[in-house]
């Protein structure tokens, strides 16, 4: 008899409940985060970059020469896999990309700014919504940085600034660059002792319809933690928890108030 993960269990119970409590928009009173739930959040008809972006993933996927690089959760040790089982394991949902799009496409961001391209297609997903986009992308991983560059040769609408490093080094410079934030993604759940940090440096760069996206923001106690230290920053608005992704906005006008959608 197959025994399910005890986790995995509670997670399924979990979104379950979310599911039934807070989907569309069920007990929002503010118009401005009502309409972010019904036309962005749960809106689900494809864009016409969606079909090109997934065929990408597909190709990587087919590729099997192997790549050795840094394995995040252990420091110190090298893994060997083929970019197919990386792009299996580390890029992004299509689900999740799917989101990115269709914020930075409603909120009409011209200047993205991201943690960890996700084998680049996040980044596709963020900046395909139109030609005038600029993006710079920070990667620590310089193997992961050449995938990412495969997807930007095959489909990126507008130039993609991808640089390699420490995001310590790699920040101050990139936030000199930008004339102002738009939207900021952190793809960070590797880099949590930086997260802090990272966010505090952003933060400083914001403007009322500034934008932050979080992945992974229930993976680990220190991501969970970190989730409420955010919510309850003095300089944030509105917060809402999508169980897997958190979206942050600093809009004074708006109501301090922390909400959880399905998703």
């Amino acid at each position: 008899m197959q025994i399910i993960p005890k986790a995995n269990t509670l997670r399924k119970g979990v979104l379950l409940y979310r599911g039934i409590r807070y989907r569309k928009g069920f007990g929002v009173h503010s118009p401005f985060v009502f309409n972010l739930i019904t036309k962005v959040i749960e809106e689900r008809c494809p864009y016409y970059s969606f079909y090109d972006i997934e065929l990408i993933r597909k190709q990587l996927l087919f590729r099997d020469n192997r790549i050795t690089y840094p394995d995040r959760r252990q420091k110190g040790r090298l893994r060997s896999r083929t970019i197919g089982q990386i792009v299996e394991r580390e890029a992004i949902q299509a689900k999740h990309g799917a989101l990115l799009f269709r914020l930075a496409n409603y909120f009409k961001s011209r200047h993205i700014l991201q943690f960890g391209p996700s084998m680049g297609l996040s980044t596709l997903y963020l900046t395909s919504y139109s030609p005038d986009v600029r993006c710079i992308a920070l990667e620590t991983v310089p193997e992961f940085a050449s995938i990412a560059r495969i997807a930007f040769d095959k489909a990126a609408r507008s130039p993609i600034d991808l640089r390699v490093g420490s995001y310590k080094d790699l920040l101050p410079e990139a936030l000199k660059e930008m004339p102002q934030l738009d939207f900021v993604f952190f793809n960070t759940l590797y880099e949590q002792q930086n997260n802090r940090w990272l966010f505090e440096e952003c933060l400083k760069h914001v403007h009322g319809d500034t934008v932050f996206v979080f992945e992974g923001i229930k993976a680990s106690r220190k991501m969970r933690d970190f989730w409420q230290e955010i919510c309850r920053h003095p300089e944030v608005t509105v917060t809402i928890d999508l169980y897997s992704m958190g979206i942050v906005f600093f809009n004074k006008r708006l109501h301090k108030r922390d909400y959880i959608v399905y998703f």
